[in-house]
């Protein structure tokens, strides 16, 4: 397969640019989504070194994100410099000193000063090279608090909480004056912070910086969410004592953040997935964030312990997936010192298992093929070739109706079907025959002893069309190009040929004011040309103009092995066809509306809306004579030894630099 060589060979050149201290193997799925999303994004000429250079600066960005404090500002004196002040992106660790009241005011305000990193928890922490102490506690600010906390300074069940070195991680922070400054100064105060999380401590944590140790939260994990810590997890110990909804979770993964309408409003939307650990079994659970709350998202990492007070609850517990929200009086903790961060740079030679038991194919360093699928694999990227698309089969659930289709794709080691749900589904339905798609984000269940592929946005399914990609076929460093003579039944080839002449393709519909039938009547599960049911001997419906042809005549699809087809079932598709030849041998093939639109230079629709046959006729005479570099696609039809060819991409060479002598 072409697009697999151009993998292998990218993932090769990128080992030799990052240094074996970082990768001894990159991940298939994460150089294959990240280079097609690259090149799917690039419609003009991209060249391999650009590519390569890209794809590398995107590591390093991911494995900085990825790694621990790094980014983390541990002292508050940035806001006190004149000329560069922190922005509201900034994260900052910090240490509540002290808390008091405005006298007669009722109005609470905490001391500030930055936290230690728990990176430098000893003298000795990296072996036996003493580390740096960073001396953060000298300078100290005052800050607002935000009113959503004053319950937990009243409660009993938080007595003693900002009195034991507390410590908490906080974004969005701005500053202003509050006035009754000494000698004229400022008196600069940090406003109420809504981004803000409280960091919980247990005596099990590694670096815990020594000042600490007296002060950890087991009693606090016990009585606010009912859970201990044990043998590196935490486990369910008893019933909360805080009268509140709450939830205690493992971040699983991150999403990206999305703009999608709630209600009749577009709205920024970031959602996290986690995993209850201490329940029996595991759950999963997804936390929302709405517009400014997603701030408070860059102070969670994967593998952090986050909890929710308060919450808003989405779905009921048993459910599947718990659903819930961050509102504006939910309050978070986080318990990020406790984990053993993986290198997502390491090799990763064997598939790791969630919380949930899940094989986790994420930094898997191979590609997997359909044969390999099994139950309960998750975060699951598969490069495949389309076999047919179904129609929509919609599905009710909770009243609720969803979109669903069927998706049968192959590979060089076997053939599944998938479903895919919502937009995913309808996005994929004007997949064709042939195809070469990339899907990640997929996941697996068993039911009915059988393994069932799903994809949907819930789960962040994506899927790009290699075949109809301009990115690759422009750049003659990243693609080669295979002769005409060499083309296999069924394959995904990258070809320069030229156009020896182009016609159209149409049939059964003819147009009545003198204009080519550029129209073809399709099966619209396999997208292939159907035939009359009883067709007359002499051929009368040729030339015949049929306004409504599904309901005068009954149609067969021979490629389905159909007969009377719904009249749901069929549709009319512009179909051009072009004679091409690259000097080892002369074929015919289809082309997908946008390639052929690229090679004629007008748009199916403005070809069909010409006024006569002449101008259409002179429109298909353009092309003739120059030289196109093409993706072209290669199917056998299910029940016929005849293979089909279609252009499913078009660029003229003469604009890529590539034109052949």
């Amino acid at each position: 397969m072409e697009f697999q060589s151009i993998l292998l060979s990218l993932r090769d050149e990128l080992s030799t640019c990052i240094s074996a201290s970082d990768a001894s193997e990159i991940p298939w799925c994460r150089l294959a989504v990240a280079a097609t999303k690259i090149m799917s994004e690039h419609c003009s000429s991209l060249s391999r070194t650009v590519l390569l250079t890209e794809l590398e600066a995107q590591w390093h960005r991911e494995a900085l994100e990825e790694a621990m404090h790094t980014e983390i500002r541990r002292t508050v004196g940035p806001f006190y410099h004149r000329e560069s002040k922190p922005s509201l992106e900034d994260v900052f660790g910090l240490k509540i000193d002290d808390m008091w009241t405005i006298p007669g005011s009722g109005i609470w305000l905490w001391k500030l000063s930055g936290a230690p990193d728990p990176s430098d928890g000893g003298p000795l922490a990296h072996g036996n090279r003493p580390m740096k102490v960073r001396n953060t506690a000298d300078i100290q600010i005052d800050a607002f608090i935000h009113q959503r906390y004053y319950p937990m300074i009243e409660a009993l069940e938080f007595s003693g909480f900002f009195s034991r070195k507390r410590t908490l991680y906080a974004t969005g922070l701005s500053i202003a004056d509050r006035g009754g400054g000494i000698n004229g100064k400022p008196n600069q105060t940090i406003l109420p912070i809504t981004s803000l999380a409280f960091e919980l401590r247990i005596k099990e944590t590694q670096g815990l910086p020594e000042e600490f140790r007296p002060f950890t939260d087991e009693p606090f994990l016990e009585s606010i969410f009912g859970v201990q810590h044990s043998e590196g997890r935490f486990i369910r110990c008893a019933l909360p004592a805080f009268n509140a909804d709450q939830i205690w979770c493992k971040v699983d993964h991150i999403y990206s953040a999305e703009t999608q309408y709630r209600g009749n409003r577009l709205v920024q939307h970031q959602q996290i997935h986690c995993i209850i650990e201490h329940e029996d079994p595991p759950k999963s659970v997804n936390i929302s964030f709405w517009d400014k709350d997603i701030a408070i998202v860059s102070l969670f990492k994967q593998d952090y312990y986050i909890g929710l007070l308060c919450p808003i609850i989405v779905s009921k517990p048993s459910a599947k997936t718990f659903e819930v929200e961050y509102g504006s009086q939910t309050i978070a903790f986080v318990s990020c010192t406790t984990i053993s961060p993986t290198n997502i740079l390491a090799s990763q030679l064997s598939v790791a298992y969630n919380n949930l038991g899940n094989l986790d194919y994420r930094r898997y360093a191979h590609r997997v093929y359909l044969d390999r699928c099994r139950a309960d694999m998750i975060n699951l990227a598969l490069l495949v070739r389309v076999v047919a698309v179904s129609e929509n089969m919609p599905y009710t659930k909770d009243s609720e109706i969803l979109d669903r289709y069927a998706l049968r794709v192959e590979d060089e080691k076997g053939t599944r079907d998938l479903t895919l749900w919502d937009k995913v589904g309808v996005q994929a339905s004007q997949l064709l025959p042939g195809q070469l798609v990339l899907l990640d984000d997929l996941e697996t269940h068993e039911e009915g002893g059988d393994v069932i592929l799903n994809g949907s946005l819930e789960i962040n399914t994506k899927f790009y069309n290699i075949s109809a990609m301009t990115g690759i076929i422009t750049s003659a460093t990243l693609c080669k190009y295979t002769p005409l003579a060499q083309i296999p039944d069924a394959a995904n080839r990258y070809c320069k040929a030229r156009v020896v002449a182009a016609t159209s393709a149409g049939n059964h519909m003819c147009d009545a004011r003198d204009r080519l039938a550029a129209t073809s009547l399709v099966h619209s599960i396999c997208k292939r040309p159907i035939v009359f049911t009883d067709a007359p001997s002499d051929g009368s419906t040729s030339g015949k103009q049929l306004e409504n042809p599904v309901d005068l005549y009954s149609f067969d699809c021979p490629s389905c092995g159909v007969a009377n087809l719904d009249a749901n079932t069929v549709e009319s598709v512009f179909v051009l066809e072009f004679e091409i030849d690259d000097g080892t041998s002369s074929v015919c093939a289809h082309a997908a509306p946008a390639a052929a639109n690229e090679i004629i230079g007008i748009s199916p629709e403005l070809f069909l809306h010409l006024p006569n046959t002449s101008e259409q006729q002179l429109a298909l005479a353009k092309p003739v004579g120059q030289e196109f570099v093409l993706s072209l696609t290669s199917y056998c039809e299910p029940l016929s030894p005849e293979t089909s060819l279609r252009i499913d991409a078009a660029r003229p060479s003469s604009d890529l630099g590539v034109l052949s002598a």
